[in-house]
C-alpha cells in the first residue's frame, strides 16, 4: 500500500483573473472530503499566470496556470480519504 497517492490532471478553462482562479482551487480543495488545509502560498507571474499550494495535513495540493494558453495543471497529493482524489480532478473554471 502506497503511503501517499496522488492525483494529477490538465484543466482547460479561462485562467485569466489569478485572484478568481486561486479563491475557486482554494475554495475547491477545502470541500473534499477529509482533507484538512494547514496554510497556502501563492506566487503571481507578469503574464496573469499563478502557482500555488495548499499546505494540508495530509499532504498537499498544487496548481500551476498559463493563462494565455487556457490551461492549468492541478495535483492532489493525501495519505487521507482517497475518495478526494476521484473529487479534485473534477475541478473546472467554467
Amino acid at each position: 500500500m502506497d503511503l501517499i497517492q496522488t492525483a494529477n490532471a490538465t484543466v482547460t478553462g479561462d485562467f485569466s483573473d489569478p485572484v478568481t482562479v486561486w479563491n475557486k482551487f482554494i475554495y475547491h480543495v477545502s470541500a473534499l472530503d477529509g482533507l484538512t488545509i494547514l496554510g497556502t502560498v501563492k506566487h503571481d507571474f507578469p503574464n496573469g499566470g499563478l502557482t500555488g499550494l495548499i499546505l494540508l495535513g495530509e499532504s498537499h495540493a498544487a496548481i500551476h496556470t498559463w493563462p494565455e494558453l487556457g490551461k492549468a495543471w492541478i495535483e492532489l497529493a493525501t495519505c487521507g480519504d482517497p475518495n478526494a482524489l476521484t473529487q479534485f480532478v473534477d475541478f473546472t473554471m467554467t
